[in-house]
């Protein structure tokens, strides 16, 4: 399998992360109208202002892109340059990502926290075994 085979996964996390961030936009600015704000008021400025639920839902999920994904970003990077990149690590690779699509979707929609937690794990086991098969291939 060729090294640059677990580009397209890494691809599709980083497009999610540019989709939440987009998203953000419309969220952010309806709560603004709800509340009558401008982005000329205080605080708004000093970001002091209590936005929705959606809008702090999408937020919150935009910063969650920054946390987890960043060890996928380098363990993807690391499989490439050692050579790790088979069809297990893409297999596991397109686990990780499915699971933060879910993740992301049902923390910016829903938010029942139980289903959110099922996938974050399941991101979480995923990206264990890619380092762990990342090590085992180096050593």
């Amino acid at each position: 399998m060729q090294p640059t085979a677990i580009i397209l996964p890494v691809a599709v996390q980083a497009a999610l992360t540019l989709a939440v961030l987009i998203a953000m936009g419309p969220a952010r600015a309806r709560s603004m109208r709800e509340d009558h704000l401008s982005l000329d008021d205080r605080d708004v400025r000093l970001g002091l202002n209590h936005w929705s639920d959606q809008a702090l839902k999408t937020a919150n999920n935009y910063k969650n892109q920054f946390e987890m994904p960043v060890l996928f970003y380098a363990v993807a990077a690391f499989a490439m340059l050692a050579g790790a990149v088979d069809v297990g690590m893409v297999t596991i690779a397109w686990i990780f990502v499915l699971s933060r699509i879910v993740h992301a979707a049902i923390h910016i929609g829903p938010n029942i926290v139980m289903l959110r937690g099922i996938s974050f794990a399941v991101g979480v086991f995923a990206l264990a075994t890619m380092w762990i098969r990342l090590v085992l291939h180096i050593l």
